[in-house]
C-alpha cells in the first residue's frame, strides 16, 4: 500500500494548526504524499476538485476556522472525497467538544482520529486528560468499536497501542516508540497520513490498520536510529521524517484482529 501511495502522491488538503504546520507537510513529503495548506474559506470549493482527501485538526481552533471546516466539509463531500477528523482535545473545552460534535453530525467525515480521551469524550466514556494525552480506564476496544458505530466512521485511537474499527471488527496494531508522545505534531501528522491512505480508495478499516502499523514501524525505525547516537526526541524527530521517506518492512509493528 505505501508503494502505491508514493507512485500516486495524492494531494492531502489540510486545515491544521499553525503549532505543527511545517512538520505535518514535510511528513506527508516524505512519506510519499503531497500537501496542501490552506484555510480560507473562499478556497474550498476549488481545493476540494483537485485534492484527493481532507485532513482536519482543531488544535488551534477559532470561529474562522470553524467555519472554513463546515464548508470545506460540504464540498468535499460532494465529491465523496475522504475526510479525516482529528478532535484534538475535544474533552478539555466545550469549544472543542461543541466543534466536533457538529463536524461529525455532517455526516461527511470518514475517519475519526484520537487518542482515548478524545474518542471516549465523544461517545460518553470518562478518561483521565492531562493536557492533550489521555490515561483511560475503559477498555480500547468498547471506546474506539462504540466511536465507530455511534458516527459510522472508521475510529482510530493512537497510544502506546493503537486501535481501529468499523463498528464490527476491532484490530489492534502494536510497536512503535515511546519518543511518539515527546514530540509535538505526531498525532496531528498520523491523522494527515490517515487521510493520504484513504485516498488511494483501498478497504477503509485495512487502510487505517496498515497506516497505523507503518507508523510505527517508523517511529520506531527512528529511536533505533537517534539511540544509536546518544540522542533523544529532538533527534528522533528528524530520524522519524527521515523513516517515513525510506522503505518500511513491518518487523516490529504487528497487525491483530481483536474482536
Amino acid at each position: 500500500m505505501l508503494k502505491e501511495l508514493r507512485q500516486k502522491r495524492p494531494l492531502v488538503h489540510n486545515i491544521t494548526n499553525y503549532v505543527v504546520a511545517q512538520f505535518v507537510a514535510n511528513g506527508l513529503l516524505a512519506l510519499g504524499a503531497s500537501p496542501l495548506m490552506s484555510d480560507a474559506i473562499a478556497e474550498m470549493p476549488d481545493l476540494a476538485k483537485i485534492s484527493d482527501a481532507l485532513a482536519i485538526n482543531i488544535g488551534t481552533l477559532n470561529e474562522r476556522t470553524i467555519l472554513c471546516a463546515k464548508e470545506a466539509i460540504k464540498c468535499y463531500k460532494a465529491l465523496d472525497k475522504p475526510i479525516v477528523l482529528d478532535p484534538v482535545g475535544c474533552s478539555a473545552s466545550a469549544l472543542r467538544y461543541d466543534t466536533s460534535l457538529e463536524l461529525l453530525e455532517s455526516k461527511g467525515i470518514s475517519a475519526l482520529r484520537g487518542n482515548a480521551a478524545e474518542l471516549g469524550s465523544l461517545v460518553g466514556i470518562s478518561c483521565e486528560s492531562k493536557g492533550l494525552d489521555s490515561k483511560h480506564s475503559a477498555t480500547p476496544i468498547e471506546i474506539v468499536k462504540r466511536a465507530a458505530q455511534k458516527y459510522s466512521v472508521i475510529a482510530v485511537m493512537t497510544g502506546k497501542i493503537d486501535y481501529v474499527s468499523d463498528g464490527k471488527k476491532v484490530l489492534s496494531i502494536t510497536g512503535g516508540s515511546e519518543y511518539l508522545a515527546a514530540i509535538t505534531g505526531a498525532g496531528c501528522l498520523h491523522a494527515a497520513a490517515c487521510a493520504s491512505f484513504l485516498s488511494l480508495k483501498k478497504d477503509p478499516l485495512d487502510s487505517m490498520a496498515q497506516l497505523c502499523a507503518f507508523y510505527k514501524q517508523a517511529a520506531f525505525n527512528a529511536q533505533k536510529k537517534a539511540l544509536e547516537n546518544n540522542g533523544s526526541n529532538g533527534s528522533f524527530l528528524f530520524y522519524f521524517l527521515d523513516a517515513l521517506s525510506l522503505p518500511i518492512e513491518l518487523e516490529n509493528s504487528l497487525i491483530k484482529e481483536v474482536l
